[in-house]
């Protein structure tokens, strides 16, 4: 528990660094994409009990042991970044609000803004409204507007005031002539179903100001240093250093968790920068270009790979140039190459506690797929203490993460050396393989096979590929026309009550298609046997993990448990 606690303090350290404490009050930077709101998180922990937990033993905090509760103050809405301050007490809340109710707090928020301002500095009087309309809200506080950089009509701008509301600096700006990047209206029937990322607001708290309630003559000057994205947008045009950060920032509940080093850090459109696909394995970087979609070029790659090799302390980053069958892709793909530091053969990564061999130098055949952890971790728990059949089990990542929770399992793949890469990752976890089974075989040949011997399991495992070809036996397998074949093949070896994981990655299948799948199958395997349909009830539809989560197409999942 120290250890890890030792851990979170170092992740946060960095990403959301204590900027003041004292025994009445703390404040942080927050990032962006990050709510830090006092509820928990459903991607995660809760990030106030985690600053909590790393300022125990920091001097100034008087009452480690209090049940008292940090209490939000001034928190930039999700989307923005800088000056979180928090009270940790109800007296210190009291007193804050007496001052915020007589004016005495004072702001400076730094935007990226757009426009041609009459100056480089303006002076807002209060009391003006932004529109020529009766019903317009005026400016409450005065404010004062100054240019830090620009280049032709895009500025990185400061705003003084003492209004907190970002509808008030939205009409500061637009009385400066400006408009805040980002701040766009989203309906919610386009924010349902995206096809890039949504706009943010690019804003941020740099300074707070008010005096200090418990001691005399005393003034807190809280700072946030302005993200140097910001600068660079402005000075560039270029918004990837911006898209990378909050990448970065929402992933921050992965990075806490000290039993996971692996996960995807970006997702192409939906993150920012299209056919762009980020992944780490353990210190291992690996850059993914989509020919015909990522429009930089091997420079841009560069630079991408400096920024995380810096961020991430990265010993070595790989770029590949891939052509994806179906995706708008041409060409061919490229050979991975190393960009940055000393390339590795291999490595072991850990996702949720579960070891697992990976060769970073062999591409999208990395041996792991990061999408499936929250998947894996179900089915363990699923299979714990009973039997389970892999199929299509690539390097039998299901398997072994069953296998720590004490199952037996049966690993079923064509690929002898992905059987054999499968038997190292179990060896990497310190388990025997007298209780696992590595079978080479087709699905559907192994159906016949388990069959004749009247093997039944608790749990079944059926992640097939989009398609594939075989020469022995010759076969074409086409997710979309065979996944119901699979279904009916596996139900046979499914024991009462027992639970069947089915998932494709197939983009253009929605999970809809996937629950079909289940009441075709259940409706030809009675069909075929002259019995009654097998009764089954879909008791999950597992959600992409947070790292994955804003590219909604992938992967698609539901657990079923057959009667």
């Amino acid at each position: 528990m120290k250890q890890k606690t030792e851990y979170n303090k170092k992740v946060l350290k960095q990403f959301v660094p204590v900027i003041y404490t004292d025994e009445h009050f703390i404040a942080v930077a927050k990032p962006p994409r990050i709510d830090l709101e006092s509820t928990a998180w459903r991607h995660g922990p809760r990030f106030i009990e985690l600053i909590e937990e790393s300022l125990a033993s920091k001097p100034g905090r008087s009452h480690v042991d209090s049940d008292e509760p940090l209490v939000p103050l001034i928190l930039p809405e999700r989307y923005a970044t800088g000056v979180a301050l928090f009270a940790r007490s109800e007296e210190a809340q009291r007193r804050f609000a007496g001052m915020a109710r007589t004016g005495k707090l004072r702001f400076a928020h730094v935007a990226v803004a757009n426009g041609k301002p009459p100056r480089a500095r303006i002076a807002l009087k209060p009391n003006r409204a932004t529109v020529k309309k009766k019903t317009a809200k005026p400016l409450q506080q005065a404010a004062k507007i100054e240019m830090l950089d620009s280049t032709k009509d895009r500025h990185v701008a400061r705003c003084n005031t003492g209004a907190a509301s970002f509808e008030q600096l939205r009409k500061a700006f637009r009385l400066a002539g400006l408009a805040i990047e980002g701040d766009e209206f989203i309906s919610a029937k386009k924010a349902a179903k995206p096809k890039q990322l949504q706009p943010r607001p690019l804003v941020h708290l740099e300074q707070l100001t008010f005096p200090h309630p418990f001691e005399k003559n005393r003034e807190l000057n809280l700072r946030a240093a302005i993200p140097g994205a910001f600068l660079e947008l402005v000075r560039s045009g270029s918004h990837r250093n911006v898209h990378l950060n909050s990448a970065l920032s929402i992933r921050l509940s992965i990075l806490l968790d000290k039993g996971t080093d692996c996960l995807r850090l970006f997702c192409g459109k939906f993150e920012g920068i299209s056919g762009l696909v980020v992944d780490r394995y353990n210190d291992v970087i690996v850059l993914e270009a989509q020919q015909g979609k990522f429009q930089g070029g091997d420079q841009e790659l560069g630079e991408i790979a400096d920024w995380y090799a810096t961020q991430l302390k990265a010993k070595a980053v790989y770029q590949m140039w891939t052509a994806r069958a179906g995706e708008g892709g041409v060409g061919k793909d490229r050979p991975v190459e190393l960009i940055r530091g000393q390339g590795v053969d291999e490595v072991t990564v850990s996702s949720k506690g579960t070891k697992y061999i990976v060769k970073p130098g062999q591409g999208l055949s990395s041996g792991l797929f990061l999408d499936h952890r929250d998947n894996r971790a179900y089915v363990a728990q699923l299979a714990q203490n009973k039997t389970l059949l892999n199929l299509f089990c690539y390097t039998c990542g299901f398997s072994v993460a069953a296998a720590r929770e004490g199952a037996k399992t049966t690993n079923v793949d064509l690929s002898v050396a992905s059987l054999e890469w499968g038997k190292r990752n179990f060896e990497a976890n310190g388990l025997s393989l007298d209780d696992q089974m590595f079978i080479k075989s087709d699905a559907f040949d192994y159906f016949k096979r388990a069959a004749r011997q009247e093997k039944l399991f608790d749990v079944i495992v059926i992640d097939p590929p989009s398609f594939a070809r075989t020469k022995k036996p010759k076969r074409t397998f086409e997710v979309k026309k065979n996944m119901v074949d699979l279904i009916v093949g596996a139900m046979p070896l499914l024991k009462r009550g027992g639970h069947m994981l089915l998932a494709t990655n197939h983009r253009q299948l929605p999970l809809a298609w996937l629950m079909e799948q289940v009441d075709d199958a259940c409706d030809r395997f009675a069909s075929k046997n002259k019995r009654t349909p097998r009764g089954f009830q879909i008791i999950s539809k597992p959600k992409l993990p947070v790292d994955f989560a804003p590219d909604r197409a992938l992967q698609k999942t539901i657990v079923v448990r057959f009667d």
